[in-house]
């Protein structure tokens, strides 16, 4: 092995990792970056804004559940990116945003397009950081991609100096990191479970609610199996659809409003208690409802009832 740049060891890095599309604007200190991830054979989509590209990246994490990544140069790129950002993670979409930034040797010092990104971005996201060296760079791509999609799927950040993108190490000392593997399946107590079947069993008037938790779990085939089964009438939010068809005799969309308001039990598949759902509160449903909460993040589960 020879001396490798940091461009290189970031875009094999991503790579290795199973990253596949790129959607950026090139310009100071990231030219090289988007050369060599094209070079490894990740698919480069050149954007007019950073903004757009943000949104390009995030939709790429939520029709395949894997993230991929938004490139931005220094500065404004970096902030223009944040829109995407903050819309992906109110949408529990995986999405890593890659900042060029100033050179290390000339932080504080009025450098090109000098600013805070790294401090900027975790308003935004569930990890942001800059690498140590350009060797650890493959540790901290891991850890981005594995926090993206583990748990509530979110976005990360990782901030890239100038001077690491044509630095050059030895190859010998940079440990790539194995491909992250897909999130661990969680199962609730069989006394949970238990519960949960026998107030569906007893319930006059049960739904089931299909949010877009089902879909990342692509759990289509045990929906079906449910919902078919069981003869549950159900109720897809408006990014749970296509796990089954509008048109299928179950489907009580186009009586939305009423199967909200008559149901006595509902059980809800990777959705939310916002704003979609009018946080689940009266009038729109029964004050003495019982909802069974089916997500694969803890803090999903602890929605209040209450409107705003």
């Amino acid at each position: 092995m020879g001396d490798i740049e940091g461009a290189t060891v970031l875009a094999k890095a991503l790579k290795g990792q199973g990253i596949e599309y790129v959607f950026g604007i090139v310009g100071i200190p990231v030219v090289e970056v988007a050369m060599a991830m094209q070079a490894v054979g990740l698919k480069y989509i050149g954007m007019r804004n950073e903004q757009a590209a943000s949104y390009a990246a995030s939709a790429i994490g939520y029709l395949t559940g894997r993230p991929a990544v938004c490139l931005t140069v220094s500065g404004p790129g970096m902030i223009h990116a944040i829109a995407g950002m903050a819309n992906a993670m109110e949408n529990c979409w995986p999405l890593i945003v890659i900042g060029g930034s100033s050179e290390e040797s000339q932080g504080s010092t009025g450098a090109f397009q000098e600013f805070p990104q790294v401090e900027a971005a975790r308003m935004y996201t569930k990890y942001a950081a800059r690498p140590s060296s350009v060797e650890r760079i493959p540790f901290y791509v891991e850890k981005a991609v594995r926090m993206s999609i583990y748990g509530r799927p979110g976005v990360c950040y990782i901030d890239i100096p100038g001077n690491f993108v044509m630095s050059k190490v030895e190859e010998k000392n940079v440990r790539y990191i194995p491909p992250c593997p897909p999130p661990p399946r969680i199962c609730a107590p069989d006394d949970m479970i238990k519960k949960a079947v026998d107030l569906i069993m007893y319930a006059e008037k049960p739904l089931v609610i299909i949010g877009k938790g089902a879909g990342y779990a692509q759990c289509e085939a045990e929906v079906e199996k449910l919902v078919v089964g069981s003869k549950l009438p159900f109720l897809p939010t408006p990014m749970g659809k296509g796990l089954l068809p509008d048109e299928h005799p179950l489907c009580v969309a186009p009586a939305r409003s009423k199967a909200l308001q008559d149901a006595d039990v509902i059980l809800l598949l990777g959705g939310r208690l916002n704003w979609i759902l009018h946080f689940g509160a009266p009038p729109r449903f029964r004050a003495d409802v019982k909802i069974i909460q089916v997500n694969t993040c803890f803090s999903s589960l602890t929605l209040s009832r209450k409107g705003p």
